[in-house]
């Protein structure tokens, strides 16, 4: 959301630098993404009359066009085709230079000179994105630097978080500031002409879940008046192009109030029914993004008598979008399902500042109304309203009082570790909005994610400035919690079974809902996640196929995880498995495979050693069907237990032996005319009968 702070005084007043209102509002908890300056942002650009125009005899785009600045005609050659003799425009005299290091010169183009550049409005950083020249009114004086034209002004962009979506409006940002400190302005409320019931058209609603209040507006307006140039100004500092006059007030709304509005032209409308229903399988519509969507009955759309004109709450259809020559609207503004319009965007990749609002949900029902009649009231204010036909509007804007949640001083100084003046917190929760009523407060219609007591204190907390809050630990928190204890029981196993050369594997929860042990979700998260496992086998199988097909078939791994157990109650489990070779093969003995035996060492050494682990485990050997489901063709044995809990201390250490083993290697030493093939030595590694009364027999021990 960007917001400029020219904008925002109109709505309150402050004293502080930009840079220091970004921090208030960081700080906050609505971080500022980025702060910059509108405006032209090349020195020594000035307005210059197009004198003649006339096309490039060498070049088939290009145009050779005589200016003049005030100072005298000069010639320059244009790549832009929206100009004509008599427009004012940018021009940059050679010499000029600009942000990215491109210095104009003067040169010959094709053939002929140029003396400048003509500039648009994005070459001298006043929109983001722009088509054609900038052309300026027909009254601005020749020779006029743009910095006075464009002074600029300071813009923030604000990260709107999923549950604010309060925030993603003008008047939004506001509020918050209001109850940061800055000073509110009284501002007339939004009101529109009297408007009769609107007759010759229907609003039909398929399902009222989908679409819980839908308002259509008949306007006559005249054509050919275009948007004023606060109005565009405005929108270029926000990041959005003029699209015309009918175009830019619904945009200019959404960014002023949050709620979204619609503008088709009612002549481009097949019949006198607007439809709101779900798409037909195999229906399409032309976006006015340029798309050609192909849709499917998961999409909710606005259709006329014959086809979708829109999709609701994404993008309107660009057979029935308004243009120039339009002289009677229907202007839409609605309520739609955030899931259904946020399922469709995502779908189509159409992330517009529509979507993003329907998206998130949560907005004030009493938008729909208000943002009608704000359009109504803009349109009237450029002289572009001649009348206001009828207003149907289908569903209620009503929403269930929200019961007061009550606020425990003691529980604010609790969490804060600070007493609040009651006074303070008053004046902060009114700001938002927030109604006093008993010992609790009523949230406004635009915070549905302010359910409890809690979210209430987080309010304040935020509003708070954090470097006054003193830092201490609550005296009344546990210093060793049964989860604290639980964790580090878990460490010292991993320990424990690192040490034993086992490796951990780490594998999802969430598994395919063809395991029929699973437990499946009511809403999966995907294909691949559509259930709760049940087992840890199943996981530790798959790491220990990837390791075998590359190469790796010695394998000691074990996995701790949480699993779905009887009743459906989660538990922690540990899943060993063994294959391949017990330990590296070595010169003093021969090659030992692992198994079970293997598997039950380690699992006895693991019940002395942390008295919590009680059940006896089922040791076993895979089956054909799971190491072919695996990747596996060789042997591999796997078992599974419960942790259970850090009940009791851990097993005290045993004392050492004080009879150690001892291993003997034993050196016959010959002498060098001795061949290797007489020496002839018993399995106990000295010879029965020696041959050699000058051999000498060495004992090394280990």
């Amino acid at each position: 959301m960007k917001v400029p702070l020219e904008w925002l005084r109109e709505w309150c007043e402050w004293q502080e630098a930009p840079a220091q209102v970004a921090d208030r509002f960081t700080r906050s908890g609505t971080e500022v993404l980025s702060m910059r300056s509108t405006g032209s942002q090349v020195p020594g650009v000035i307005t210059a009359k197009i004198l003649e125009k006339k096309p490039h005899p060498n070049a088939d785009r290009l145009t050779v066009c005589q200016v003049d600045d005030g100072s005298g005609p000069r010639q320059v050659v244009c790549g832009a085709k929206n100009h004509n003799a008599g427009d004012i425009v940018p021009l940059a005299k050679p010499g000029t230079a600009f942000p990215d290091g491109m210095t104009i010169k003067s040169a010959k183009l094709r053939g002929e000179s140029s003396e400048g550049m003509l500039c648009s409005a994005k070459e001298l950083g006043i929109a983001e994105d722009a088509e054609g020249l900038l052309l300026l009114p027909k009254e601005t004086p020749l020779g006029v630097p743009l910095e006075k034209l464009f002074p600029g002004e300071t813009v923030l962009e604000f990260e709107v978080t999923p549950n604010r979506a309060d925030l993603a409006s003008m008047e939004g940002v506001a509020r918050e500031f209001t109850a940061l400190g800055a000073k509110p302005k009284d501002r007339r409320p939004i009101q529109a002409p009297a408007a009769d019931p609107l007759s010759g058209w229907k609003v039909e609603v398929t399902d009222p879940k989908d679409c819980p209040q839908y308002s259509l507006t008949a306007i006559s307006v005249k054509a050919g008046i275009d948007s004023p140039d606060w109005m565009k100004k405005r929108l270029a500092a926000c990041g959005m192009r003029s699209l015309g006059l009918l175009v830019d007030v619904t945009n200019y709304v959404l960014l002023e109030i949050g709620q979204p509005v619609h503008a088709f032209d009612s002549a481009k409308i097949q019949g006198n029914t607007i439809h709101i229903r779900r798409a037909k399988t195999g229906e399409k519509i032309g976006g006015l993004d340029g798309g050609c969507h192909e849709l499917t009955p998961q999409d909710l759309v606005i259709a006329d008598g014959k086809s979708p004109v829109a999709l609701a709450g994404v993008v309107g259809g660009k057979e029935s979008s308004v243009d120039s020559g339009t002289r009677k609207i229907l202007l839409e503004s609605a309520r739609f399902h955030p899931g259904t319009v946020r399922k469709t965007a995502r779908r189509l990749s159409l992330h517009t500042e529509s979507s993003r609002r329907f998206g998130r949900g949560g907005l004030d029902p009493a938008l729909v109304e208000r943002a009608r009649n704000r359009v109504i009231g803009l349109l009237q204010e450029c002289g572009a309203l001649e009348k206001v036909e009828g207003t149907l509007t289908v569903g209620t804007g009503q929403r269930k009082e929200s019961a007061a949640i009550s606020l425990r001083l003691s529980k604010v100084e609790k969490m804060i570790g600070q007493a609040l003046d009651p006074k303070k917190i008053q004046s902060r929760l009114t700001a938002l909005g927030f109604e006093a009523k008993g010992d609790g407060w009523i949230p406004p219609s635009w915070r549905e994610d302010i359910r409890e007591e809690m979210d209430l204190i987080e309010e304040l907390v935020r509003l708070e400035n954090l470097d006054q809050v003193p830092s201490m630990l609550d005296p009344l928190a546990e210093g060793d919690s049964a989860e604290d204890r639980e964790d580090r029981r878990r460490r010292r196993i991993r320990t424990f079974l690192t040490e034993r050369g086992y490796s951990e594997t780490l594998t999802g929860s969430l598994v395919r809902k063809e395991d029929k042990t699973a437990v499946k979700l009511s809403v999966p998260a995907g294909p691949e996640a559509a259930a709760l496992r049940s087992s840890l086998i199943p996981g530790i199988l798959g790491s220990a196929g990837r390791n075998v097909s590359r190469g790796m078939t010695d394998l000691k791994l074990f996995e701790i995880g949480r699993v779905v157990g009887e009743g459906g109650k989660e538990e922690i489990r540990l899943a060993l498995l063994v294959a391949g070779r017990e330990r590296p093969v070595d010169w003093q003995e021969k090659e030992d495979q692992a198994g079970w035996f293997s598997l039950k060492g380690v699992v006895e050494e693991l019940r002395a050693r942390f008295p919590g682990i009680s059940t006896e485990p089922k040791l076993r050997e895979v089956g054909a069907a799971e190491k072919k489901q695996a990747g596996l063709k060789i042997p591999v044995w796997v078992g599974e237990i419960p942790l259970g809990s850090a009940s009791g201390k851990l097993a005290e250490n045993r004392e050492i032996s004080s009879f150690p083993g001892v291993e003997r290697d034993l050196a016959l030493v010959l002498p060098e005319t001795v061949p290797y093939a007489e020496v002839g030595l018993t399995g106990s590694g000295i010879p029965r009968e020696p041959k050699f009364p000058k051999a000498q027999f060495l004992w090394v021990a280990a």
